[in-house]
């Protein structure tokens, strides 16, 4: 017979469970991971930083004439003479924060190959930031030119603007995200207190911890962070494009509707053709190529339909055949014929079976251009027939040419004088020699020794 269960037994089995789960530890907190994990990372990365040597970090020479900076005005960090990962021309960031941060970027490229260089200038003029990042990251070729892993820091201060410039090895560690991140939690509260070297220290910071080891990705930005995108901001340039748009839609409207208008009209097949083919492009079709191009498309179709569609006479209503080349000589007279050969005018020759009716259509040629009508016979081969330089232009006078003018037909002439404009010297020319060597002696002291490397494109901008 069992037992029932005694009090203190139905006791222990409440209790003991509820004692064991009492005491399991608490869940972690991931911002203590957070700080726990960025702390040993500096720690370890102030362990090996003892074990290097340093070189003599030297920053460029400055020209203090300078306010609106250029790409091609901007020294180098490195070259003969100079190591280092800095351009401060206005010293926003002090020695001992330069010291700090080359010993940091000089370990990063000891130890996993890849190059940063941070640059602050005062001004940029009226280009933009990225474009101006990127064009200085090709110029100097920062990263290896094998895997493209260079990053380009630069803070243009008139424009309280900071970018990020990544290579394509780069962009799946340091993402737009990443960087955008790293841009409005180190750079902006710190750069709108007037701490630049703080600021720039601090990004420096971030940015080893993510190449030196890419899964700190999570650790040190994985919880608590949300990103805020930029609010868009009209810019000029986008008022260009949207204006550029409506006039294509607006040409592209116009030109089809008159196609249109064209295509349901009463007119034979003849008129239709002129009519469309008056429908001069000129420059347009460079200008606006969206919708140019598929009207050129169209319109190419719809001449050659209008042109060769089957006919019928006017006179009995009989189909007409359109005869080759060869057929149509009996039909053309020789003048007409001269004309075909020049290409200044092509002739169609339509003819019904019986030949009771015979219709001569005339179109423009290839060389239309060339050849205009002839004052005396009228028909359309006067072109220009020679063209000679009487007086040759120098740099003290101008010159002379003759052009003569001649009708292929009746060999009716015309001669015009033309003025030829003086020669101009060309400045690079003439400074060719002392230039040459300012420019081998410059090139010497600005020439980038960084590895070669290209821009992704990547990266990201913050605004403080």
């Amino acid at each position: 017979m069992r037992q029932p269960f005694s009090f203190f037994t139905i006791l222990l089995l409440v209790v003991v469970p509820f004692t064991a789960f009492s005491q399991q530890s608490p869940a972690p907190d991931l911002d203590s991971i957070t700080e726990d994990a960025y702390r040993r990372m500096l720690e370890r990365q102030r362990l090996e930083a003892e074990a290097l040597t340093y070189p003599i970090f030297t920053a460029p020479t400055y020209d203090p004439n300078i306010e609106v900076y250029t790409v091609e005005t901007v020294p180098s960090p490195r070259g003969p003479g100079l190591r280092g990962s800095i351009v401060d021309p206005t010293g926003l960031i002090d020695s001992g924060a330069q010291q700090r941060i080359n010993e940091r970027l000089y370990a990063l490229e000891q130890k996993s190959s890849v190059e940063v260089a941070v640059v602050l200038l005062p001004s940029i003029g009226q280009d933009i930031p990225k474009s101006f990042a990127v064009a200085l990251f090709e110029k100097w070729g920062i990263g290896k030119a094998d895997t493209d892993n260079g990053l380009l820091i630069l803070t243009v201060m008139d424009q309280r603007r900071t970018e990020f410039e990544v290579g394509y090895g780069l962009e799946g560690i340091l993402t737009d995200v990443v960087c955008y991140r790293i841009g409005t939690n180190e750079i902006v509260p710190r750069f709108r207190q007037g701490d630049y070297a703080g600021g720039i220290e601090q990004a420096v910071l971030r940015i080893t911890s993510f190449l030196e080891r890419p899964e700190a990705i999570d650790d040190v930005y994985g919880y608590g962070v949300l990103h805020e995108a930029p609010a868009f901001a009209w810019q000029w340039y986008h008022l260009l494009l949207v204006l550029y748009g409506l006039i294509c839609l607006v040409m592209g409207f116009w030109y089809f509707g008159q196609a249109f208008a064209i295509q349901r009209s009463k007119d034979d097949y003849y008129d239709k053709y002129l009519r469309l083919y008056q429908l001069k492009f000129g420059c347009t079709d460079m200008l606006f190529p969206l919708p140019m191009l598929f009207f050129a498309r169209m319109t190419k179709k719809r001449l050659d339909h209008y042109r060769y569609a089957p006919r019928f006479s006017k006179k009995n209503g009989q189909p007409m055949t359109l005869l080759s080349n060869y057929d149509e000589i009996d039909f053309l007279e020789e003048v007409q014929l001269l004309e075909e050969e020049l290409k200044s005018v092509l002739y169609d020759v339509w003819m019904t079976e019986d030949q009771s009716d015979v219709m001569i259509l005339e179109y423009e040629g290839p060389n239309g251009r060339d050849y205009t009508s002839c004052r005396q016979c009228g028909y359309q081969t006067f072109g220009k027939r020679t063209s000679l330089v009487v007086v040759s232009a120098t740099y003290d006078h101008a010159g002379t040419r003759i052009d003569t003018y001649e009708c292929r037909n009746c060999n009716y002439q015309e001669e015009k004088e033309i003025t030829l404009p003086r020669k101009v010297r060309s400045s690079s020319a003439s400074s060719s020699s002392s230039s040459s060597f300012s420019s081998s002696s410059s090139s010497s002291s600005s020439s980038s020794s960084f590895g070669g490397g290209s821009s992704g494109g990547g990266g990201a901008g913050v605004s403080w």
